[in-house]
């Protein structure tokens, strides 16, 4: 799998597939195998699909700063250019989704849709602050109640990616297959262990700063986007604040799934993907038949 330097940046990447561009972005915390075990495959015989590390994430490097979702559409349009991908589709999950979405903000010639899988968008569904205490004490207490290793000094900014992951494995077994899908099964400690990569670097202030993405820049976004949803996600006030920001969307809400359904049920993810692509792709595939 190759390394190349991106934006100043060392990027690891890979493509598999032939037909129309679709690149897959992951979340905080992942890497490439949230996509490439189990949804990768059913999407290479009609797509060409690249997979990559965000910076600060598996093989790509971790550099002191830039890790704002500006930081990161700009990483990607530079891995575009690098791959000669021209205006491909883009499918995210949680703030891979928010990297697509500021992707098409700041380069809307380069997107052709935009698949957006547990989206979080700090502007539209910010944070408490530091201030409120006693909400971040009660919630550590409730995360140790089950198990997870927080302390004071854990990056707020983790705090609902350790509830969504015990949540995926406490709820119905499904701790293996958040391994598969590049997430830790004891997500205190493995957390800990991936955060002291950053721990020296600005991503805990920086994931949270809109640096332009807010509502109103979203809303210039004309792109067909599909919105796919776990129904007991805690990232659906971000799903609705999108809903009335995007003037060309679809919404797909899966009852009883979290935050994790890609991981945990890849194949809902893969149906939710498929159908979307198919409606983008379907008038120049008549056209060509035509």
């Amino acid at each position: 799998m190759p390394i190349s330097v991106v934006n100043g940046v060392r990027i690891h990447h890979l493509q598999a597939g032939q037909g129309p561009d679709l690149v897959m972005i992951h979340g905080l915390a992942a890497d490439l195998s949230f996509w490439y075990l189990r949804i990768l495959p059913h999407l290479t015989s009609r797509w060409r699909v690249t997979l990559y590390d965000l910076r600060g994430h598996g093989l790509s490097e971790v550099p002191a700063s830039g890790y704002t979702t500006a930081d990161f559409a700009e990483d990607l349009a530079a891995l575009l250019d690098h791959l000669g991908i021209e205006r491909p589709h883009l499918a995210g999950h949680s703030l891979g989704g928010a990297v697509a979405l500021h992707h098409a903000v700041l380069r809307p010639d380069r997107v052709r849709g935009l698949a957006l899988f547990d989206c979080r968008v700090p502007a539209l569904q910010p944070l408490p602050s530091a201030e409120e205490s006693s909400f971040w004490r009660d919630r550590r207490e409730a995360l140790r109640a089950r198990g997870v290793d927080v302390t004071e000094e854990t990056p707020k900014v983790l705090y609902s990616l350790l509830e969504e992951m015990a949540d995926a494995e406490q709820g119905r077994g499904k701790g293996n297959d958040a391994i598969a899908a590049g997430l830790p099964r004891r997500p205190g400690r493995r957390m800990a262990r991936r955060w002291e990569r950053h721990r020296h670097t600005t991503l805990a202030v920086d994931l949270n700063r809109p640096v332009g993405l807010d509502a109103l820049s979203i809303g210039r976004v004309t792109h067909p986007a599909l919105l796919s949803y776990g129904e007991v996600s805690r990232s659906l006030e971000t799903c609705r604040a999108l809903e009335k920001c995007l003037p060309n969307h679809r919404t797909v809400i899966h009852p009883g799934l979290g935050h994790y359904f890609p991981a945990m049920r890849p194949e809902v993810a893969v149906e939710d993907l498929l159908r979307f692509l198919d409606e983008m792709e379907a008038p120049a595939r008549d056209a060509r038949q035509g």
